[in-house]
């Protein structure tokens, strides 16, 4: 035993690409700490990269999945540089359009990220096994610290609760919860194989993970990344038959867990009974169809319309209201978009428009649109900056997603580390892109971060997939 922990301690002394390895598996602590510390872990991982590459970058012949990946930054710089174009030649010069084509053209730093990882992996340089540790024992920690503050009214720092949303060590970011989303699954993965060869042990410790991560999504106030990792977990029962009755217990378990917390805190009762009518209101345009008549009035006055009763004003979501913006801008320019970033502005010129409003409040008779810095929705906001062009090369990445996932479904029910982080990957990559999930910004640096990293694992565990079904 001694004798295998000192082949263990030199064999990773003596390992030339541990550094790198290391610098990979800190990125789920530095979405933790902050963007600086994400773009700081990306020029590192991508100078470090390019070193132990080399020339191998420029020799090496790509999946046809990297270049459909690379097709859709291409098609982010072009939809910038004729919105940029547009602008000059038609408006003049300005600081915001210049503004967001640089940034079209620093987005290919996450291309050249993706392409560096999976060519790293390629070669037997990188291993996945450090990040998949790391996110394991961050978003278990972090939920942790949110079940704390929600009992004690602070964290382990002592950062303050924020009424029914506890945010941790994110502070006044409330985004703790979408964050133990994006990792639980590599936590509950990482219990799983820990204690694989104890089967009592790892029914436990699954039922208490599963339960800790639930539970952190729902103090942290953050309504969407409870029902995902629940659909989640739903995936998993359907996908891998030999941990089946693990999950379903730890469905079970949850759920009775959630049931309890909500009868006897009725904040968090509330906060889920109006989540149903959000939903249909966004999906259905359905809502609370009767205003004060003093609010009305005011509506009266500002529309100037006597017409029209206060029982005929609807009540509508904010999310439906950007996503109905999002495609009034969209037909600003249908096929290559308006450009990142550019739904802000965008979005005022629909007030040009006497048929239109973007105030708070709604008026009868009017589109009642909404503006703010994106759609809160990845695919709304692929739509209206990179037009149909961008949205279909979308679904060209999405489509190849599904072929990989049906041509190795055999492979991904077996239980060993490969899998398992191919797993958390897999299922984190369909809950973040959701197609009906609101969200935040697809082109900032947390969000598109992340959808590089698991997508970097998945196209990188599709040569090795194939290898070991052959």
């Amino acid at each position: 035993m001694i004798q295998t922990k000192a082949f263990e301690q030199k064999k990773i002394k003596n390992n030339p690409y541990l550094f790198i390895n290391l610098i990979f598996g800190f990125f789920p602590i530095s979405f933790v700490i902050g963007s600086l510390f994400v773009n700081l872990n990306i020029v590192l991982i991508i100078c470090l990269g390019l070193f132990h590459l080399k020339s191998k970058i420029f020799t090496t012949k790509l999946d046809l999945s990297v270049k459909i990946i690379f097709l859709f930054f291409v098609v982010v710089l072009l939809s910038s540089s004729l919105s940029l174009i547009k602008f000059l030649y038609f408006d003049g010069y300005g600081d915001n359009n210049f503004l967001r084509f640089s940034k079209s053209i620093l987005f290919f730093r996450y291309f050249l990220l993706l392409l560096v990882i999976f060519l790293l992996n390629k070669f037997d340089i990188l291993n996945f096994k450090y990040f998949f540790i790391v996110a394991a024992f961050s978003s278990t920690i972090i939920s942790l610290d949110i079940i704390y503050q929600y009992i004690f009214g602070h964290n382990i720092l002592g950062l303050t609760t924020s009424g029914i949303r506890n945010s941790g060590f994110f502070g006044d970011e409330h985004i703790a919860g979408g964050y133990i989303l994006r990792f639980s699954f590599f936590a509950i993965f990482f219990a799983i194989l820990f204690s694989q060869n104890k089967t009592y042990i790892k029914f436990i410790s699954i039922i208490i993970i599963i339960c800790i991560l639930g539970l952190g999504m729902l103090f942290s106030g953050n309504r969407m990344p409870l029902i995902l990792f629940l659909f989640g977990l739903i995936l998993l029962f359907l996908i891998n038959l030999k941990i089946k009755k693990i999950i379903f217990a730890g469905l079970v378990s949850l759920f009775i867990v959630l049931a309890f917390i909500m009868s006897s805190d009725a904040t968090y009762k509330a906060l889920y009974q109006s989540f149903s009518g959000k939903a249909k209101n966004i999906i259905f345009g359905h809502g609370t169809t009767e205003w004060k008549k003093t609010e009305y009035k005011k509506l009266e006055e500002k529309s100037q319309s006597h017409k029209t009763s206060f029982y005929s004003v609807r009540w509508e979501s904010e999310h439906r209201r950007l996503f109905l913006t999002a495609i009034d801008t969209w037909k600003f320019s249908k096929i290559f978009g308006n450009g990142i970033k550019s739904f802000r502005e965008d979005c005022h010129r629909l007030a040009e428009q006497p048929n239109v409003s973007i105030e708070e409040n709604l008026y009868p008779g009017k589109k009642n649109r909404l503006c703010s810095n994106h759609p809160h929705n990845y695919y709304f906001e692929i739509l209206t900056e990179t037009g149909i062009i961008g949205l279909s090369t979308t679904l060209i990445i999405a489509f190849f997603f599904v072929v990989f996932i049906f041509r190795n479904f055999k492979f991904i029910k077996q239980i060993d580390a490969e899998t398992f982080i191919l797993l958390s990957a897999t299922i984190s990559m369909i809950l973040e892109t959701f197609p009906i999930k609101s969200s935040g910004s697809l082109f900032t640096t947390n969000n598109t971060t992340y959808l590089i990293l698991v997508g970097s694992i998945i196209i990188s565990y599709k040569k090795l997939l194939k290898f070991k079904t052959e």
